[in-house]
């Protein structure tokens, strides 16, 4: 009993985080897409307090550009972390496959631009491989299980006609990252692509061809940060749980929001939905549903479901309108 709890407690986490954020441009051009900001803190911190209290033996990041960046934001944590530099971006089968290399034994794979809502210590439970699902409307776009039971029995990736709504949301505990390692090393010589990448969900249906066992846990709360839309709808969630603000100046703070303790609030209109980074500067503004990052200086403005970057200056003025009777006036 000793030794299978161990096996359980001592793993190992992998995640990559090399993907350019496309999507999430022009902001990822200057950052990497997991340390932009929501709801108080980079993707990637929400992603790592939520490991504190399992007990890991090694924490790869599968870095891609920008990747100091992130190796610098990593310090502020305890664990063991190895980084590997994935230098063509060539899927996460890819990317898994480099950062298992070296790992053995229990490990979780989760992904870098999506919060999920779990208990990782049950979710990392089981005496067999596990794949975090959830039902969606459209699951065209992802990676796809077919489930008899609480077996899986097969698994699609981007299926044009799915045979099941349920998708993987990007988080796995595998028993055994050799042979997951093992199975992407598979598809990789055997050059099984989608889209001329090496999918996870390809070796995983290899290994499901073979044998291997993987049930599926349902994920309620699938938070993905991959455009600004998401990252904006991922900010209105978590802002129910991590708000933080004190009284401003001349100003009404309207929850859920965060304020950093640095920033410089007056006499504006705050939330709600709204999350303001460290050393932010806003002036007679009117700010809902909008994240504000470290060192932005925003005056005079209206704004609603925008993303301002670090150090970026906004301001406006009042304008001047003669306006007949009748008369519908519009601003862009």
């Amino acid at each position: 009993m000793t030794e299978i709890l161990c096996y359980h407690n001592c793993m190992n986490v992998i995640i990559p985080v090399a993907g350019e954020g496309t999507r999430l441009r022009p902001h990822t051009y200057a950052v990497p897409k997991s340390l932009l900001y929501v709801a108080g803190k980079p993707i990637l911190g929400h992603i790592l307090d939520r490991l504190e209290g399992l007990e890991i033996s090694t924490l790869a990041i599968v870095l891609g550009d920008k990747g100091e960046a992130i190796m610098d934001f990593c310090k502020q944590y305890p664990f063991s972390f190895k980084y590997i530099l994935q230098e063509e971006r060539l899927g996460l089968g890819h990317a898994i496959h480099l950062g298992a290399q070296g790992l053995k034994g229990a490990t979780m794979v989760l992904l870098g631009d999506t919060i999920i809502d779990v208990d990782y210590k049950t979710f990392c439970s089981s005496d067999t491989n596990v794949l975090a699902v959830k039902e969606v409307a459209d699951p065209r776009r992802f990676g796809v299980v077919e489930l008899e039971g609480d077996n899986v029995v097969d698994l699609v990736e981007k299926p044009k006609q799915p045979k099941s709504n349920l998708i993987i949301v990007g988080l796995y505990y595998f028993r055994d990252i050799e042979t997951i390692y093992s199975a992407v090393d598979y598809i990789m010589q055997k050059d099984i692509r989608v889209k001329n990448e090496f999918q996870l969900t390809d070796a995983l249906k290899h290994l499901l061809q073979k044998g291997e066992r993987f049930k599926t846990t349902k994920i309620e709360h699938w938070y993905d940060c991959g455009t600004a839309a998401a990252l904006i709808e991922t900010n209105r969630h978590l802002l129910k749980k991590t708000q933080h603000y004190n009284e401003r100046e001349n100003s009404i703070i309207i929850p859920p929001v965060y304020i950093a303790d640095s920033a410089n609030v007056t006499s504006a209109i705050i939330g709600p939905n709204v999350s303001i980074g460290d050393d932010v500067t806003i002036k007679n503004s009117i700010i809902r549903d909008a994240i504000i990052n470290r060192g932005a200086h925003v005056e005079g403005v209206l704004l609603a479901e925008s993303i301002i970057g670090e150090k970026v200056f906004v301001r406006s003025s009042y304008k001047k309108l003669s306006v007949s009777a009748s008369s519908v006036v519009e601003f862009p």
